[in-house]
């Protein structure tokens, strides 16, 4: 039986790199990104029957399209909402258009895809992953915007879950939640200062690397994993002294920008 796989923002960064886990595993991939060419020429990178579609995730009704178009070519078995934007600065700066487009593409494009992925998977089963950030279980300075986004991805995740246990669904929904990850979207952002956090803890990790901790956890029990695990320990502080923690991320902040100016 051939089994189907849907990766969005899957033409570059951690969307390709789990499209292509995802083949290795024997899935017949189907890799969309706004940008339609990427996701062609990722798909003719990854071979072995892959396909590559334009596909705007703001789009609500684009998903149950996706999802229909890669029903026909073998059973769809899994979805990952990968595609995503970042923008950084000060949480009161934000143009009205990057507002509307990090809420459209990182909110509305997680929602649309679950719930067209349930719909089409129904009793058969299936998994679908989220890529959430590190971010969404702590305060981003400089990245609010973002980091609200995330954690509203991370709390629908799990809300999600109760849903389908409740519903007797066959389906599982994962978050995860990864540090830094040098991936075009990060590296994009070494001169801005709004994005200093970004740049203040350990070296990014590797998009590959992520790839596997993501493949993992749509085969595990987990719901939703924060990577590396020492990260989501050590942010738990914040969580105990807000007050605390805000002071160290200032300081973090600081350490950022002085990195950035040696970029």
């Amino acid at each position: 039986m051939i089994t189907t796989a849907v990766v969005t923002g899957a033409g570059r960064g951690i969307g390709f790199a789990l499209a292509r886990h995802l083949a290795d595993a024997g899935h017949l991939v189907v890799l969309t990104d706004i940008d339609g060419d990427a996701a062609r020429r990722a798909a003719a990178e990854i071979g072995r029957g892959a396909v590559g579609l334009e596909h705007d995730v703001r789009d609500i009704a684009a998903h149950r399209e996706i999802a229909t178009r890669a029903a026909a070519l073998g059973q769809l078995t899994t979805w990952v909402n990968n595609a995503g934007v970042l923008f950084a600065g000060d949480a009161w700066t934000h143009s009205d258009e990057e507002i509307a487009a990090i809420l459209d593409v990182n909110i509305r494009g997680v929602v649309a895809g679950t719930a067209a992925a349930i719909a089409q998977m129904g009793q058969a089963g299936g998994v679908v992953l989220n890529i959430a950030s590190l971010s969404a279980l702590t305060p981003v300075p400089g990245l609010a915007l973002y980091a609200a986004t995330k954690a509203a991805v991370l709390s629908y995740t799990t809300s999600v879950q109760g849903d389908l246990r409740h519903a007797g669904l066959p389906i599982r929904v994962r978050a995860l939640c990864p540090d830094v990850v040098g991936t075009p979207m990060v590296t994009a952002r070494a001169s801005d200062p709004g994005a200093a956090l970004l740049f203040a803890g350990p070296k990014p990790m590797d998009e590959d690397a992520v790839a596997r901790a993501g493949m993992a956890l749509m085969a595990g029990r987990q719901i939703f994993r924060v990577m590396p695990r020492w990260r989501g320990a050590l942010v738990r502080v914040v969580d105990l002294a807000p007050a605390v923690g805000l002071r160290m991320v200032a300081l973090m902040r600081k350490l950022g920008h002085r990195r950035q100016a040696r970029i």
